[in-house]
């Protein structure tokens, strides 16, 4: 027994290195999950930041395939009881694996191996729609390992495309050198007069600050809606309260990244405040 819980506290320590590498708000995600629910959501977050790894640290397309190849088959049903890797075994300790769908799975990955090779949009409208789609299949795969599939169904654009916009944020900071900021609609860098470069060497300039200024700030306000309210029904949506805590801190974020420069973003996602914490509190508290 000695040795299945030292095992068992290695998988655990190795999917806390792969959040702290990437996203720290899933530890502030955690801490607003229905207590049932946390050991679940250990292993799915620690997969998403290693999704996110390999789509923002490999240079080579090719390299990035292979390994996403790699954890797809890993990821198959039959192979993760056999699996050597502790992030997979830890899905299936605490029992996440059984409630990841193998579609579920697939639309994670095919996501992330269509984003190896995404175009720059071309506007504002496009760049939201791709946000919702890189975080959508993490958002359903989530709401799964919580025991609520269908419970969110209702849930627009909004939530998911703040959340996938940080996402490139994060991801692009990691790849400046491969010209980052890749995903900034194209009709904003020509009405700003912006090049990518300028966005990477000359982040203080004023016409760079006003684009982002006026990207993030719209983005903090794209809108969620919530099916069934309109029409009279209700929906307890407080198993969920996590969800909607972390996308609130998102939202603070976004707006707190509106007024930095581009070479101060990395230490911006990565600063919690005390206020933060409390609005997340405050967002989870209202949901029950």
């Amino acid at each position: 027994m000695a040795k299945d819980h030292g095992e068992n506290s290695k998988s655990r320590v190795f999917c806390w290195e792969q959040i702290n590498r990437t996203n720290r708000l899933f530890r502030v995600s955690r801490v607003f999950a229905p207590a049932e629910r946390v050991g679940r959501l250990l292993p799915l977050y620690a997969l998403f930041s290693v999704v996110e790894q390999i789509c923002s640290g490999s240079s080579d397309e090719t390299v990035a395939g292979s390994r996403l190849a790699w954890w797809r088959n890993e990821l198959e049903p039959q192979n993760m009881a056999a699996s050597q890797h502790p992030l997979v075994q830890e899905l299936v300790r605490s029992g996440a694996a059984e409630r990841m769908s193998g579609d579920q799975i697939t639309r994670l990955f095919a996501g992330t191996a269509e984003r190896l090779l995404a175009q720059a949009p071309a506007s504002r409208a496009e760049l939201k729609n791709l946000c919702s789609a890189i975080y959508r299949p993490q958002l359903d795969l989530e709401l799964s390992v919580s025991g609520l599939p269908d419970a969110m169904d209702g849930i627009d654009t909004g939530l998911t495309a703040r959340n996938g916009l940080v996402q490139l944020v994060r991801e692009c900071l990691f790849t400046k050198e491969q010209g980052g900021f890749w995903w900034v609609p194209l009709n904003d860098l020509a009405r700003h007069g912006v090049t990518r470069e300028d966005i990477v060497n000359r982040p203080g300039a004023g016409n760079v600050a006003a684009l982002f200024a006026e990207l993030f700030g719209e983005a903090a306000q794209w809108q969620d809606k919530r099916d069934g309210e309109s029409s009279g029904h209700t929906i307890d949506y407080s198993p969920a309260r996590h969800v909607f805590a972390i996308s609130g801190l998102i939202t603070r974020k976004l707006r707190r990244l509106a007024s930095a420069k581009p070479d101060r973003f990395g230490q911006e996602l990565a600063r919690l405040r005390p206020a933060d914490l409390f609005y997340s509190w405050n967002s989870a508290r209202r949901l029950g």
